[in-house]
């Protein structure tokens, strides 16, 4: 199954400092929900082990993150490989970040494409939950990068 998400979030944080946060393996893995745990292989590669409970499908996946195409101070990519509760899944993302008076704007992208036992769940609960997920991800980024 796969589907698209997007949106644009303003964050009150200088453009600069928000790429080096989005691209630091350290500061992501610490907005994820329901991280089980996590290991930083280099700069630009990480591993994290999520909980997961969508509809009947419990458990946990491991996710492999890359930060890819990196474009100092405005534009990157994140992809994700991962697998568990019966399921695997694939999520290429991308940000862009432009200068918004004192803060930034980011405009982003994230196609998904999963399989297994949490494709099964259907459409309009799995989109949700992801919406949902992405949604707590990107709140916790902006608490974090406006405290």
């Amino acid at each position: 199954m796969k589907f698209h998400l997007d949106g644009k979030l303003n964050i009150k944080s200088p453009v600069d400092k928000t790429f080096a946060s989005l691209t630091n393996p350290e500061f992501m893995v610490s907005c994820i929900p329901d991280l089980q745990s996590h290991s930083i292989q280099d700069s630009q590669h990480f591993e994290a082990k999520i909980k997961v409970g969508i509809g009947i499908v419990r458990g946990s996946v491991d996710v492999k993150f890359a930060l890819q195409d990196s474009s100092p101070p405005g534009h990157a990519r994140l992809v994700g490989d991962g697998s568990g509760a019966g399921s695997k899944m694939h999520i290429d993302s991308v940000f862009d970040l432009s200068p918004d008076g004192n803060g930034t704007m980011m405009t982003w992208s994230a196609d998904s494409d999963l399989s297994g036992l949490m494709a099964g769940i259907g459409g309009p609960v799995l989109k949700g939950q992801s919406e949902k997920q992405v949604n707590q991800i990107f709140t916790n980024i902006k608490a974090k990068l406006e405290a």
